[in-house]
């Protein structure tokens, strides 16, 4: 069997989700010739890059107009047009894809983004079109441009994200609810008191885990030092690649019964969250899905207009999430949340719930079986 992963570098959770995919695929079929690519490699450099910077520099600088693009583009017009300006870089932008393609010969596609399917649309039919092409949706509801009428199956997220889909024409048959992939390793246990000590933390203490992202570079600092001040506490601080970031939230002083940890990338976000009581963060479909398969509560900070946003009501709707609008909410709703045992427990259990951490594997079991 030749399983084909494709992502597109628009945006870390298309990637992280390609990954998981082929992390499950690996450990599943030891036989099998898996190949991970991003379909972005296989164009032109300008065009790799306006395709991948366009959402990021969108929502970092201009978050209401990427929210404004964003619904305009769920309305089926919008989707036409896409289609037409992709149909016309198609010839030049995406020779050296197809040719991979066809070199591979995969029996099965798996995308976790909507781009492969655009792009293969037209050749629906062709002699060398044989494989089963999969959508794996990576946010909670479905935009229109995960809608592909040449997708054997579509994979959605929620109830609401299986009708949004049957709602833009896709049949019924096709679409599956099944969860967003994840890495294997949000789908373990973990022994908190082991981990405490091996990271030099207090397994006593509430601990509140801070994402860099949810206020901008120059706001996690602030925040940081809002969250120090509801000691005893905790707050473990990730400033991902940041160095600058890194060293000012370690410059914060620590007030008496409290514990900063900070720490730039890590490939051990499993743990951290396996430690933590609550998780400050955007509301990007992979965290989400992190965080509920580790039954962590989140707090959502001011959500990009767009996905995030939706992200973060379905989250928040289904009570494992909270979200804060401005510093003066997030203060009120961290106290809320720490002097509320019951409210915890409530959030733990509901994040665990809804929490699909072998949503990947149910994925690859359902396309090598049909």
């Amino acid at each position: 069997m030749r399983l084909l992963i494709i992502s597109a570098s628009a945006g870390h959770g298309h990637v992280r989700a390609a990954q998981a995919l082929e992390a499950y695929a690996c450990e599943m079929y030891l036989e099998a010739e898996i190949r991970n690519v991003d379909i972005l490699d296989y164009t032109a450099a300008i065009y790799r890059k306006a395709y991948a910077a366009s959402y990021l520099k969108l929502a970092d600088r201009a978050p209401e107009l990427w929210g404004y693009l964003y619904n305009k583009g769920d309305r089926p017009s919008a989707k036409k047009r896409q289609a037409a300006i992709i149909r016309a870089f198609d010839r030049i932008e995406f020779a050296k894809f197809r040719a991979m393609l066809r070199e591979f010969n995969p029996d099965h596609v798996i995308c976790s983004h909507f781009l492969p399917a655009q792009i293969l649309w037209p050749y629906e039919g062709k002699d060398w079109v044989t494989f089963s092409l999969n959508l794996c949706v990576t946010d909670y509801l479905s935009h229109g441009f995960w809608a592909q009428p040449n997708a054997t199956r579509i994979f959605a997220n929620s109830g609401e994200g299986v009708e949004e889909l049957i709602d833009k024409g896709i049949e019924r048959e096709r679409v599956r609810q099944v969860g967003i992939p994840i890495m294997p390793d949000f789908g373990r246990g973990y022994d908190k008191e082991a981990i405490c000590a091996e990271l030099n933390l207090d397994p006593q203490l509430p601990t509140i885990m801070v994402m860099s992202g949810g206020w901008g570079a120059a706001g996690l600092p602030t925040l940081v030092a809002s969250l120090l001040e509801f000691a005893p506490v905790q707050v473990i601080a990730i400033a991902g690649r940041n160095e600058r970031m890194k060293r000012d939230v370690t410059k914060l002083p620590v007030p008496e019964g409290a514990k900063l940890t900070v720490y730039g990338y890590v490939n051990n976000i499993h743990e951290l969250m396996a430690v933590s009581d609550l998780c400050v963060t955007k509301s990007g479909g992979l965290t989400t899905a992190e965080c509920m398969a580790m039954g962590l509560p989140m707090l959502i900070p001011n959500p990009i207009p767009g996905q995030e946003e939706r992200n973060a009501e379905y989250v928040t709707e289904n009570g494992c999430a909270l979200i804060a609008r401005s510093p003066g909410s997030l203060k009120y709703k961290v106290k809320k949340f720490l002097s509320d045992p019951a409210m915890r427990s409530k959030m733990q259990e509901s994040a665990r719930n809804r929490g699909r951490p072998k949503a990947a594997e149910t994925i690859l079991r359902t396309i090598v079986s049909e």
